[in-house]
């Protein structure tokens, strides 16, 4: 006799143009549709990423405004109650709403997962966070993160025990890179073939600081020609005027170029020379990974799952957060032996290939999901 596919219920704060909301993406679009049927509720607004979301996943959004909403776990009772869910899958800060609205009579089977630090509490997690975390990670029928730094992160910070808190790496869509058509992608954006495209993809956030980016490019620009390079900066967020006032006072305005939000970033990778990621705080960024699968050298900070993304040495080159000299010394490297950078491209391409590609990340979700309703 057939089973029913069991429903699940991805609960996070939007769709946008994230890596976290990537990863559910993919999981909702790539799970086997005779097990599995699924739905996505968006807490604040449903975000421009849900687009690339199958037709056949339901989509519910809340409408959360800005401010602290009380009431918002009777309003996620209310959706579990309407979609009958066998799991619910939380992601980052809706846990906690979730594990309050399920407190009266839970009946299905809570995931949490935790894709990174909140910001700006990227060392020591507040007092009250720390204990609302500890009450959902015991509430929870399973937890896990996308990085054994951060596991080892939120148990610390919690006292929850190490050895229950599950680890669940990032994958990427190999074939979306495979398949990219990158022709024509330099003269569009006003590249000449000749530069040397320094390039990141983040959101314009405090996190990201790319205010450490471009000092490292002025560092670079002092010992070269303005000729030689360009900087690429793809995305937005509520620093760009700020950032575009940095680079206009640094009179690099006719080098670097901002793209705001792209959703063909695919493409825009075929545009660089090296892939850079100045962050203070990361979990596992789906970008790097998408510049390693572009076969891009990677030079990166060594925070968060960093460390477990780049291969210091041998796909890119860990730097110390915050060290524009560094980071600029390290992108030279590559700028001065092409060969090197190639082949620690091809050496990034394998690792994706070999640990984070979609269809592993996949399976293992896949495997978690059927674990617990079991």
């Amino acid at each position: 006799m057939s089973r029913n596919p069991v429903k699940i219920l991805h609960i996070l704060d939007s769709l946008g143009m994230g890596g976290m909301e990537r990863v559910v993406i993919d999981v909702a679009n790539g799970l086997d549709r005779n097990r599995f049927s699924q739905s996505v509720c968006c807490i604040s607004k449903v975000g421009e990423a849900a687009k690339f979301l199958h037709a056949d996943v339901r989509v519910i959004e809340i409408g959360k405004g800005e401010a602290a909403d009380r009431l918002m776990p009777f309003k996620i009772a209310r959706v579990i109650r309407d979609e009958k869910p066998d799991i619910v899958h939380t992601q980052n800060r809706s846990g906690i709403d979730t594990m309050i609205a399920g407190l009266p009579a839970k009946t299905w089977r809570l995931v949490h997962s935790e894709h990174g630090r909140n910001w700006p509490n990227i060392k020591s997690e507040p007092i009250k966070s720390r204990i609302a975390r500890r009450l959902l990670y015991h509430f929870s029928d399973a937890v896990f993160t996308v990085s054994g730094e951060l596991a080892d992160y939120f148990c610390g910070q919690t006292g929850f025990p190490r050895s229950r808190m599950g680890v669940i790496p990032n994958g990427i869509d190999l074939n979306r890179f495979d398949q990219a058509d990158r022709k024509d992608i330099r003269p569009e954006l006003g590249l000449d073939g000749n530069h040397f495209v320094i390039g990141t993809v983040a959101r314009l956030s405090p996190p990201k600081d790319l205010f450490t980016l471009v000092r490292a490019y002025a560092n670079l620009r002092l010992s070269h020609s303005q000729d030689d390079f360009r900087l690429l900066i793809v995305g937005d967020g509520e620093l760009r005027s700020s950032l575009q006032q940095c680079v206009n006072e640094a009179g690099l305005s006719s080098e670097v170029l901002f793209t705001g939000a792209r959703d063909d970033v695919p493409r825009l990778l075929g545009a660089m020379n090296v892939f850079v990621l100045a962050s203070l705080s990361e979990g596992m960024p789906l970008t790097v990974l998408e510049a390693m699968a572009s076969c891009l050298p990677v030079v990166a900070s060594a925070v968060g799952a960093l460390p477990e993304l780049v291969d210091d040495g041998v796909s890119g080159f860990l730097v110390e957060p915050e060290n524009p000299r560094m980071l600029a010394d390290r992108i030279a490297a590559f700028y001065n032996n092409k060969k090197m950078a190639t082949a620690f491209g091809a050496a990034g391409r394998l690792r994706v290939e070999r640990q984070f590609n979609s269809e592993i990340m996949i399976g293992k979700y896949s495997d978690l999901y059927s674990k617990i309703i079991n």
